[in-house]
């Protein structure tokens, strides 16, 4: 619900907001987002000024995902906190793949499910100094793995738990 009412936004809005360098978290961030809506409100559609977001993940894809939706980093309802306990698929680095989106009074935890994610892509996201081909395989698996978590039920991505 946008401030007077509701407005419609499907992923192709989503991408065009954030463009295509973190395609594959804007798809999982959006997902995320049906999935936590669906839970939080399902007879009502959610108010944006009712909605604050902790991610556990940094990136522009997740940021701007959440932004478009419900405006939560404009709003002042927005933080990344690297600490989140869930969904720390890659060793050493400080990024957890999980969102606690809150609704009022009630939030819902969600942890992306392994796997969704495929290993080359964490190999190649975290590797430095990336060729020419191998900045297009990346660029070709974020395409891939943006249509694969689109054409899947948003719930069947992340664990989840309401609170």
């Amino acid at each position: 619900m946008a401030e007077e009412e509701p407005i419609e936004i499907g992923f192709p809005m989503v991408a065009a907001y954030h463009g295509q360098s973190a395609l594959a978290m804007a798809a999982i961030v959006y997902q995320a987002q049906r999935a936590a809506f669906a839970l939080l409100s399902p007879q009502a559609v959610p108010a944006r000024r009712d909605i604050s977001i902790v991610s556990g993940h940094p990136g522009p894809g997740v940021r701007d995902a959440f932004e478009v939706i419900t405006r939560a980093v404009t709003r002042g309802a927005y933080v990344v906190d690297r600490s989140l306990p869930d969904a720390r698929f890659v060793a050493g680095h400080a990024i957890s793949y999980s969102f606690r989106i809150t609704l009022g009074e009630r939030t819902v935890e969600m942890a992306l499910r392994p796997g969704v994610l495929p290993g080359r892509f964490f190999e190649l996201v975290f590797t430095r100094d990336r060729t020419t081909e191998q900045e297009r395989e990346l660029s070709a698996l974020k395409r891939a793995v943006a249509r694969d978590v689109l054409a899947k039920e948003p719930d069947t991505l992340f664990t989840m738990r309401v609170s």
